[in-house]
Formats: C-alpha cells, structure tokens, sequence
C-alpha cells in the first residue's frame, strides 16, 4: 500500500460512500495536506489554491457513492486536483478576457473608468441571472459552469438523463444571456459566452 494511502483503507472509503461525514473529515485532512502544494505550485495563489482544494473535495462529496470502485485513490484525487486547478485558471483567464475586452470596448478614454465594469460587479450580476433560474435548471449551471462537472457527470449525479442536461444548459445560458443583455447590453452579453 503507498504511503499516501495507508491510513485510507476500504472500510472507511466504504463509510464515506454512505455518507460517514468523519470518515469523509479524516479523508479531507490526510490527502488536503498532500495536495494543497501541487495545487499551489499549478495556481500560484494561496487563496486560489485552497479554494481549489475546497472544490475538489466537494467534488469528492458529490461523488462519494461511487468511491468504493476507485481502484487508485490517491491517483484519482491527485488527477481530480489537478484537472480542478487547470479548469479554475481557464476560468481566471476568460474572466481577464472579458474584463480587458470590457475595457477596451469602452467609449472615450476620459470616461473609460467610470464606464467600465469591475469583475466584481459582473460576477454579481452573473450570479444574479443565476439566481432567478428554476431550481433544476440553476444546479446544472452551477455544477457545470462553476464545479467544472461533465454533462456525463451532472447526469449520473442527478440522475437525469444527459439529454435533459444538455438542454437544461443550454436554456440556463439563454435566460442568464437575456438578462445580461437587458443590464449590460450587447457587447457585455457577447463577452460573458466567449469560453
């Protein structure tokens, strides 16, 4: 057994599959500290680096049911870790994206501050948009767009079919688009369905 294992043995992934929320806990703390520094190697933010590690074992939560046919535990969280830090740093990239193009879009360069949008503001209203969705609808959303989740993974998670996933997507960017369009305007729309 490796050494990154030894003290996560099948008897407590299986009480973590059904919902053993200390066996989760010591699961968290043992493998937390192993991956927190090659996320913080790939992110190169401290902050960035533990909000990734949060996620990946949110992702392990969600997930938990299906743990006990892991064959490679560490190996699957270490590739989970690293999938994570690489999808939150194309989010950050697209985010600078958006708020340069913002920028640049702008009429005037005297009022290009006082036109401007702040990536603060955008992800309010964003979250905004988010927030008016059907409960259904706003999950897929956010276990897509903000967990980084397959239409493959929401589905099984759901229990849905990845049909009704794709569509229920593809709605939840319609009605976010509109409502982005209707505060913002044409070009903030264009922006935000960029990725």
């Amino acid at each position: 057994m490796s050494r990154h294992t030894e003290h996560i043995d099948r008897e407590m992934v299986q009480r973590i599959s059904e919902g053993d929320e200390q066996a989760f806990a010591g699961l968290f703390y043992h493998f937390g500290a192993i991956i927190h520094p090659i996320v913080l190697k790939m992110v190169k933010d401290p902050v960035l680096a533990e909000d990734v590690v949060a996620e990946v074992f949110m992702k392990l939560w969600l997930i938990r049911t299906k743990l006990p046919v892991v064959d490679n535990l560490a190996g699957y969280i270490y590739r989970l870790a690293t999938n994570t830090s690489i999808n939150q740093l194309r989010r950050n990239k697209n985010e600078d994206k958006v708020m340069a193009r913002l920028y640049l879009d702008m009429p005037g360069e005297n009022n290009a501050v006082e036109h401007s949008y702040s990536a603060k503001e955008l992800r309010a209203s964003i979250q905004r948009a988010v927030n008016q969705l059907s409960p259904q609808r706003r999950r897929i959303y956010e276990l897509s767009r903000e967990q980084g989740l397959s239409r493959q993974e929401i589905a099984a998670l759901m229990q849905i079919s990845e049909f009704t996933v794709r569509n229920q997507l593809h709605n939840a960017l319609q009605q976010i688009q509109a409502s982005l369009l209707k505060e913002y305007g044409f070009s903030i729309m264009l922006l935000f369905f960029l990725n």
